[in-house]
C-alpha cells in the first residue's frame, strides 16, 4: 500500500503525525472533538497501536497486528475501517502506523493525520524517534482534577478506572509526562501546550492558538461541540459530556478522600519546590517523607509493569484464549454487580427498629 504523496481528491498529507496527549481525564477528548471538526484534520481516537508494538517482534507469518489491534480496542471498526485491508506484509511498526492513520485521513480528505490518546503520556520520546517530523499537542490539568474525574468515572461503573492503582498511575504519570515534554522541547520538537482550564473557559482563543501552531485557518465552528463527529468514541457514561454540545467548565464534586488528598498535595509540593519551571500545580503542604515518596514510585512502577505484561499477553497469546479471558472477566464483573445490588437492596429493606425489642427493659436505649 502506498502511504505517501496525495490521493486523487485530497490534499498532500502532512510529513509527520500529530499526537494529542494528556493524562487520563485531562481533556484530550474534548480537544480531539473540536480539532477534528476542521476539514484538514483527521485524528484517530485512541487507536493506541503503539501499545501493541511487541506484535512486530513476531515472525512475518505470525504478525497479526491488525487483527489484534481490532481485538484490543476495536480501533478499526470504531473508525469505519476494515482491519483485513491492513493484514498484508507490513513488517515494521512505523509503516503500519502510517498506513492506518493516513488511510483514515484520506477518507476525510484531510492533510493532518495522527492519534489522540492519554496512553502515550510516557512514550513521547519513542514517538518522536519513530516519527522525527511528528508534532505534539499536550494538555495539562491539575492532578487532583484528573484523579477526581477518574474516581467519579469508576463510581459510575467504568471498570478501566476502577482498577487498583489508578490514582497513583495518574498522579505520578503526570510527572512522567512533564519530564517527557521537557525532553521534547529540549530536542527542538514541535510542541504546543494547552491548559485545560483555558480550553474550557476561553475555547475560541485556545483553538486559534492550536490552528496557528498547525498552520491552519481558524473558524468559529471549532469553538463548540455542535456538529462534531464522535462516532469513534467509546460508548458508556464516561463520555456523556463529550457527546453533548455544551462545553462544561464549572466545578466538579469533590470525591477525593483526605488521605489521597494529602498524598497529592505532598507530591505536587515536592515538584513545585524541586522544579522552578513547574507552575501547573499549587500547594502549601509539606514535602512528602523520602521513604513514602520512594514507596509511591515503586508501586507506580509495579503497576506499570503489570500494564506491560497485560499488553504482552494481548500481543502473543492466541486470540481465542483472549476471548475466553474477556468473557470470564465480564462474567465476574456482572456477578459482582449483582451481589452489590442485592446487598444494597437487603440493607434498604432492613427494619429501622426490631419488633422483638422489649420496650419496658431498662437497658433499651434508642
Amino acid at each position: 500500500m502506498d502511504n505517501k504523496g496525495t490521493s486523487e481528491t485530497g490534499p498532500e498529507l502532512a510529513p509527520g503525525p500529530l499526537f494529542v496527549v494528556s493524562m487520563w481525564r485531562g481533556g484530550s477528548s474534548l480537544l480531539w472533538a473540536l480539532l477534528n471538526k476542521h476539514p484538514q484534520v483527521a485524528l484517530m481516537y485512541e487507536a493506541d497501536l503503539l501499545l501493541l508494538r511487541p506484535v512486530f517482534l513476531k515472525p512475518p507469518f505470525w504478525r497479526d497486528w491488525a487483527a489484534r489491534a481490532e481485538f484490543w480496542n476495536r480501533s478499526f471498526s470504531r473508525h469505519g475501517m476494515d482491519h483485513d485491508r491492513f493484514a498484508g506484509d507490513t513488517s515494521a511498526f512505523p509503516e503500519a502506523f502510517e498506513a492506518v492513520h493516513q488511510e483514515y485521513a484520506r477518507r476525510k480528505g484531510a492533510a493532518i493525520w495522527g492519534d489522540k490518546s492519554p496512553n502515550y503520556y510516557d512514550r513521547l520520546l519513542q514517538m518522536a524517534k519513530d516519527f522525527p517530523r511528528a508534532r505534539f499537542i499536550i494538555l495539562w490539568r491539575q492532578p487532583a482534577e484528573t484523579i477526581g474525574a477518574a474516581i467519579r468515572a469508576a463510581a459510575g461503573g467504568n471498570s478501566y478506572f476502577g482498577k487498583r492503582g489508578t490514582s497513583l498511575r495518574s498522579l505520578l504519570g503526570s510527572r512522567v509526562l512533564k519530564h517527557q515534554c521537557d525532553a521534547l522541547l529540549a530536542a527542538g520538537a514541535a510542541v504546543h501546550q494547552v491548559e485545560y482550564h483555558d480550553l474550557v473557559s476561553d475555547t475560541p482563543a485556545i483553538m486559534r492558538s492550536v490552528c496557528q501552531f498547525l498552520q491552519l485557518p481558524y473558524d468559529d465552528s471549532l469553538s463548540h461541540l455542535e456538529g462534531a463527529d464522535r462516532s469513534a468514541v467509546y460508548e458508556g457514561k464516561l463520555h456523556s459530556l463529550l457527546r453533548g454540545n455544551v462545553i462544561v467548565s464549572g466545578p466538579r464534586p469533590n470525591v477525593i478522600d483526605s488521605r489521597l488528598r494529602t498524598k497529592i498535595d505532598h507530591h505536587t509540593t515536592l515538584w513545585r519546590q524541586t522544579d522552578s519551571a513547574e507552575n501547573r500545580v499549587v500547594s502549601s503542604s509539606s514535602r512528602p517523607p523520602l521513604a513514602a515518596m520512594r514507596l509511591d514510585w515503586l508501586r507506580y512502577r509495579l503497576y506499570r509493569t503489570l500494564d506491560v505484561c497485560i499488553r504482552l499477553a494481548f500481543c502473543f497469546l492466541p486470540i481465542p484464549l483472549l476471548h475466553l479471558y474477556r468473557k470470564a472477566k465480564a462474567y465476574a464483573r456482572e456477578a459482582k454487580t449483582k451481589r452489590d445490588t442485592l446487598r444494597v437492596i437487603s440493607t434498604q429493606e432492613l427494619p429501622t427498629r426490631s419488633p422483638f425489642i422489649d420496650r419496658t427493659a431498662g437497658n433499651d436505649r434508642e
